[in-house]
C-alpha cells in the first residue's frame, strides 16, 4: 500500500511516509499533511507550514481510531501515559493511516523500522477507484504496454505469425487490385464506343484467378491460426498454473479457488482470442488503413480529404467509449468471479445443501447471481449499442460528403465514371477497417481486463526462493528456532521471538489458545512461509539454504481436514511416492490399519474415493492419509489436529496407527484434546504469539502456568458434559 500519496510543498527533505488529512482540529475542512520518518512525525497545515513535530521514540503506542463521522491518528506518550492527538481525517483515508499506525507501533516496540507497507492497495492512488484486490488499476494502466506484452508472448510462434500476416497481406493486396480492374472494365469496356473484348476476358480471368488465390490463402492462414491458437493458450495456461504452484500460501489465500480457476481458464481463453484473432486483425486493419489512405490521396486528394475530416472526432469518441466500457467490463468480471466462486463453493458443499434441504434457496441465490452477471453484460451492451451508432454516423459524414461531391465531379466530367467507381470501392474498403476499429473499444476493453488479471498472477512476487546453491541432504530431524518473528505483515507479527530446539526423533506437542500461532509455527517448519526475521534450521542448515523439493520430500503431514484427490485409493496413497510398488503401498496401508477396510471396498485399492474422498468415512479418509504419510517414510512428521473431529472409538484406531508412524521420527503435533499429548517428550506452550512455557506434561502441571490453566479448563468442560441430566419434575 502506498503511504506517500502526496507531499507538502517546500519541505527540505522528503519523508519516508506522507499522507494527507482533511479535517481540522476545530472540525472544519482542511488540506493538511502528516509526514513521518525514523525520528519525527510532523504536521503541516493547508498552506504547507509545519505546525508541530513529535519525536517518535517519545511514544509507546500508536493507533488509528474510528470516531463518529471521522477518524484520528494518535499516540500514547511515555511521559504521562496520555494520548496525543495528531490529525483527523474522513473514512476515505482511514485504511492508510491505520497501516501507518501499525508500522509506527511496531517500530517503537521492536526498534525495527519498516519503510514500506506489505498490504495491497485498496484504491487507485491516481483516480481513487477501488481496486477490488487487483494490483493495478484497469483504467489508469496503459493498454499499449499490455498489448505489446501480449504480442511478445507470441515469440515462440513468431515465424508462423509473420507468415500468417504476410499471407493475409497478399490476400488484401489481391482485394486492392480489384477496384483498379473495375475502373478499366468500366472505362475501357462498358463505356467505350468500341469495347475491347480481349481486355474484358483478361480482366475477367485475372479477377477469377485472384479469387482462387485468395481462397487458397484463406485456407492456409486458417490452418496456421489453429496451430498458433492452440500453442498460445496451452503455453499461457501452463504458465498461469505453474505460477500458482510457485506462489506462497499468503498469495494464494488472497484469492478464492473460483477466481483462480477463472483466471487460468476463462481469462486465458479471452486473451488468446484477442491475440491470435483480433490482434492480427488489428495489425492488418491498421496497416491497410494507412495504405488505403495513401492510395486514395494519390488517386484524388480532394475526395480523400472529405473522407478523412471526421476521423479525429471518431477517434476521440472511441477513446471515451473505451473509458466507459473499461469500468463496465471490470464490474462484469467481478460478477463473473462471484458466480464462479459461488458455483465452486456450492458444488463442493452439495452434501450440506442437501442435508439442510436448501436446494430451492441455493437455486434462488444462484439465479440472483446469474441475473447480476446478465445485468452487467446488458449494461455493457446497452452502452455500446447507444454509442456505436454515433461512431457510425460520424464516419458516414465523410462517406456521404464524398459521394455528393464525387457524383457532382462525374456529372461535370472532372473525373470518369470508372475513376469514381474505383475511388468509392477504396472508400468501401477503407470503411471495413474503420468499422472494425470502431468495435475495437469493446474488444480491447474486455481483453485488457482479462489480460490484466492473467498478468497479475504472472507478475506476482514469489516470496519463497531457494538459495542460489540449495543443499540436498539426508536429514536427521533436528529443528532449531533462533529468535523467529513472523507476521503476514512484518510490522504485525503473529509469532514473536520464538527460540527453541527440537532433537531428532523427539515427540513435541504444541498447545495454546486458539489464534496464538500454533498452525503458523508448523507452517514455518514446512516452509509454507519464511520467517520475517530470525531463522529456522534443520540439522544446522537454514531452511532457505535447502532445496524445497528435498525438504518436502522428507516431511510427512496429516491434517485435521484430510484431503483426498478424486481418484482411486491406490492413487491417493501413492501420491506421497509415485514410484512406489504395490507391495509398498499395501504395507503402508497395513501399518496405518486401513488395509482391511480397503479390501472390503467394491474394487479394493482401485475403488474411486469420490471428490475429496466423500465416498469414505472420516476415519477411513484419515487412515488413508496416514498410509500416505507412512509411504513417504518421513524424517519429520507434522500432525495438525489429526484426530480432532473423530469419535472416541475411531480416534483410538487412528491413534494406534499414529503411534506406529511416530516411532523413530521427529514429530510435531497439535491436538485439541490435551490428553492425547500427555505422552509427548516435551510440550511447547504458546501465549499471545510468544513461547510461554516448555517442558513435559508433569513439569508443566507442577508450574501451575498457562498449560495448567488449559488442562484445568478442559477437564472442567469434560466434567460438565459427563454430568447426568436432571430428571423431569413430576406432579
Amino acid at each position: 500500500m502506498n503511504l506517500k500519496t502526496s507531499l507538502p510543498k517546500g519541505i527540505p527533505e522528503e519523508p519516508v511516509f506522507s499522507l494527507p488529512f482533511d479535517i481540522a482540529e476545530d472540525g472544519g475542512k482542511t488540506n493538511g499533511h502528516l509526514t513521518a520518518d525514523r525520528e519525527y512525525i510532523r504536521i503541516y497545515d493547508s498552506e504547507d507550514r509545519e505546525v508541530s513535530s513529535h519525536e517518535i521514540t517519545a511514544f509507546t503506542e500508536f493507533e488509528a481510531t474510528r470516531q463518529i463521522g471521522c477518524s484520528m491518528l494518535r499516540g500514547k506518550r511515555k511521559s504521562d501515559g496520555k494520548w496525543q492527538f495528531f490529525c483527523a481525517f474522513t473514512q476515505t483515508h482511514y485504511i492508510r493511516f491505520a497501516e501507518l499506525a501499525k508500522i509506527l507501533d511496531y517500530y517503537v516496540n521492536t526498534g525495527v523500522f519498516t519503510d514500506r507497507s506489505d498490504t495491497e492497495e485498496p484504491t487507485c492512488p491516481k483516480c481513487g477507484v477501488s481496486l477490488h484486490g487487483s494490483a493495478k488499476c484497469p483504467y489508469c494502466a496503459k493498454k499499449s504496454g499490455t498489448v505489446l506484452r501480449l504480442m511478445k508472448r507470441l515469440s515462440p510462434f513468431k515465424k508462423l505469425f509473420i507468415l500468417s500476416l504476410l499471407l493475409t497481406a497478399v490476400d488484401y493486396v489481391c482485394n486492392l487490385v480489384a477496384p483498379t480492374l473495375q475502373r478499366y472494365l468500366i472505362d475501357d469496356v462498358v463505356e467505350a464506343e468500341q469495347p475491347d473484348m480481349n481486355l474484358f476476358f483478361i480482366i475477367a480471368a485475372t479477377m477469377i484467378g485472384l479469387a482462387i488465390l485468395a481462397t487458397g490463402i484463406d485456407f492456409i492462414t486458417r490452418r496456421i491460426n489453429i496451430i498458433i491458437t492452440n500453442g498460445f493458450i496451452k503455453k499461457l495456461r501452463s504458465d498461469l498454473f505453474n505460477k500458482t504452484q510457485e506462489l506462497s500460501m499468503k498469495a494464494i489465500s488472497r484469492r478464492t479457488t473460483g477466481e483462480l480457476i477463472r483466471r487460468v481458464s476463462e481469462d486465458a481463453r479471452t486473451v488468446q482470442q484477442f491475440v491470435t484473432d483480433n490482434g492480427k486483425e488489428m495489425i492488418l486493419h491498421a496497416i491497410s488503413l494507412i495504405a488505403l489512405l495513401i492510395i486514395m490521396f494519390v488517386t484524388n486528394w480532394k475526395l480523400a480529404l472529405l473522407v478523412v475530416i471526421p476521423l479525429p472526432l471518431a477517434a476521440w469518441i472511441a477513446s471515451r467509449v473505451m473509458r466507459i466500457l473499461d469500468e463496465r467490463n471490470g464490474r462484469w468480471w467481478r460478477k463473473m468471479v462471484a458466480s464462479s466462486r459461488y458455483l465452486h463453493d456450492m458444488l463442493s458443499g452439495i452434501r450440506v445443501v442437501k442435508s439442510y434441504g436448501s436446494e430451492e434457496r441455493e437455486t434462488a441465490r444462484y439465479t440472483r447471481i446469474s441475473q447480476e452477471v446478465s445485468d452487467a453484460q446488458k449494461n455493457i451492451d446497452c452502452i455500446w449499442y447507444i454509442l456505436a451508432p454515433l461512431l457510425h454516423y460520424v464516419l458516414a459524414l465523410g462517406q456521404f460528403s464524398m459521394l455528393y461531391f464525387g457524383a457532382s465531379a462525374v456529372m461535370d466530367l472532372e473525373i470518369t465514371l470508372g475513376e469514381f467507381v474505383q475511388f468509392t470501392s477504396y472508400v468501401s474498403m477503407l470503411y471495413g477497417p474503420l468499422e472494425w476499429l470502431t468495435n475495437l473499444p469493446r474488444i480491447l476493453s474486455q481483453a485488457m481486463v482479462s489480460a490484466g488479471k492473467a498478468f497479475e498472477i504472472l507478475d506476482e512476487r514469489v516470496e519463497l526462493h531457494d538459495s542460489d546453491a540449495p543443499e540436498d541432504k539426508e536429514i536427521a530431524g533436528g529443528i532449531t528456532f533462533d529468535h523467529v518473528y513472523f507476521g503476514y505483515s512484518a510490522y504485525d507479527p503473529v509469532l514473536k521471538d520464538i527460540s527453541l530446539e527440537i532433537k531428532p526423533g523427539e515427540m513435541i506437542g504444541i498447545v495454546g489458545h486458539s489464534g496464538v500461532g500454533k498452525s503458523t509455527l508448523i507452517n514455518l517448519i514446512m516452509r509454507l512461509y519464511d520467517p520475517t526475521s530470525g531463522s529456522i534450521k534443520i540439522d544446522g542448515t537454514d531452511l532457505r539454504d535447502m532445496s524445497s523439493a528435498n525438504l518436502h520430500g522428507q516431511m510427512g503431514v496429516v491434517l485435521q481436514e484430510t484431503f483426498l484427490f478424486n481418484g482411486t485409493v491406490l492413487e491417493n496413497i501413492a501420491y506421497a511416492k509415485p514410484e512406489a510398488t504395490f507391495e509398498e503401498i499395501v504395507q503402508a496401508a497395513k501399518t496405518a490399519d486401513c488395509h482391511d477396510f480397503i479390501t472390503r471396498l467394491p474394487d479394493g485399492y482401485n475403488t474411486y474415493v469420490g471428490e475429496k474422498g466423500y465416498n469414505l468415512s472420516g476415519g477411513e479418509r484419515q487412515r488413508v492419509a496416514i498410509a500416505r504419510a507412512i509411504l513417504r517414510d518421513p524424517k519429520i512428521l507434522i500432525l495438525d489436529e489429526a484426530t480432532a473431529s473423530l469419535d472416541t472409538q475411531t480416534e483410538k484406531q487412528i491413534q494406534t496407527a499414529l503411534n506406529r508412524l511416530i516411532k523413530g521420527r521427529t514429530t510435531i503435533a497439535i491436538a485439541h484434546r490435551l490428553s492425547t499429548l500427555s505422552s509427548a517428550d516435551r510440550l511447547i506452550v504458546l501465549d499471545k504469539g510468544r513461547l510461554a512455557e516448555m517442558g513435559s506434561h508433569n513439569e508443566l502441571m507442577r508450574r501451575h502456568g498457562v498449560y495448567y490453566e488449559l488442562v484445568m479448563a478442559q477437564r472442567s468442560t469434560a466434567a460438565i458434559k459427563k454430568q447426568p441430566k436432571a430428571e423431569p419434575a413430576t406432579v
